[in-house]
């Protein structure tokens, strides 16, 4: 837990992502200092729309098939802006580029409705050093005008090979994907993945990250191809399973393991039971696990 002044950053708007962008690239050669200390951040804008045509083109990439339905990962994806204003501060500890999305929970108290507006916010959570280096969570949030948290998502991000004060870490065990199901029928569909989805996925979510984009960029960071954002395959995943629920589920918790190299095929596995639905999404041929959680 940091020990810092908690400071709030009041935003008139969404942030240009560009800016941010480019000081993420320049971030890239900055050496993280020992013990890393995380600030207590928060950045927020007030009463925050939903565009239309922005749902539709989500829904229609990701597979939703109403155009103006708020998907439950939706959220998150218009907040991109906020979470890279925040991290690419002056004064943050660690460089973007590097940082893994390991796990990531979302969380709705309801479903969202298109005319509504939300105050949105992100701030920096709680770190903590795991085997394979610094766990940071990010928690994004939507409220209601009167204050009340609708809709939450904490990102659970890994800087490799960093420690918070330079000692080997006891190893931590990944958290829970979700309360165990009785056991079931496992059922399987196909999730493709095509060779361009990275790119038409950034032009929503407004996250070039240039692992996503092509593959001479990608090899750049040590991947053989481009690899699909895991919030897009997360979002794939969930168009399939939620219509199998009863009624809109309130909780999703995904692992992320293996990245999903583009173009590519991938088998959905998943078993229903009483309290939800567990998943995983495995490599058409052979046993990688690309994400595995639960929804409910």
């Amino acid at each position: 837990m940091s020990t810092t002044t908690a400071r709030v950053f009041d935003l008139p708007a969404l942030p240009p992502v560009l800016p941010a962008f480019a000081r993420a690239a320049l971030s890239a050669s900055r050496k993280v200092k020992s013990p890393v200390e995380i600030p207590q951040w928060t950045v927020r804008v007030a009463s925050l729309g939903f565009d239309r045509q922005h749902v539709a083109a989500y829904n229609a990439l990701c597979g939703f098939p109403r155009a103006d339905q708020i998907a439950m990962t939706y959220p998150q994806v218009l907040a991109t802006p906020l979470y890279l204003n925040l991290m690419t501060r002056p004064g943050f500890p660690l460089p973007l580029m590097g940082l893994v999305h390991v796990r990531n929970t979302i969380e709705s108290r309801r479903e969202l409705a298109i005319d509504e507006n939300f105050d949105a916010s992100v701030r920096l959570g709680d770190s903590r050093e795991v085997r394979a280096g610094l766990e940071l969570d990010l928690i994004v949030s939507f409220s209601d005008l009167d204050g009340d948290v609708i809709w939450q998502a904490t990102m659970t991000l890994l800087r490799r090979g960093v420690k918070r004060d330079g000692e080997p870490a006891a190893r931590t065990p990944a958290a829970a994907a979700g309360a165990a199901q009785e056991p079931g029928i496992a059922q399987y569909l196909t999730i493709r993945a095509p060779e361009d989805i990275g790119r038409r996925y950034a032009r929503i979510s407004q996250d070039f990250n240039p692992i996503h984009l092509y593959a001479t960029s990608a090899k750049l960071f040590g991947f053989k191809r481009a690899i699909a954002h895991g919030l897009w395959t997360k979002a794939r995943v969930l168009a399939e399973l939620s219509p199998r629920l009863p009624e809109a589920p309130r909780r999703f918790d995904i692992q992320f393991r293996q990245p999903l190299l583009l173009p590519g095929r991938a088998t959905l596995r998943h078993v229903q039971g009483a309290d939800g639905i567990d998943c995983s999404l495995v490599e058409a041929q052979g046993g990688k696990v690309h994400l595995s959680g639960t929804l409910r």
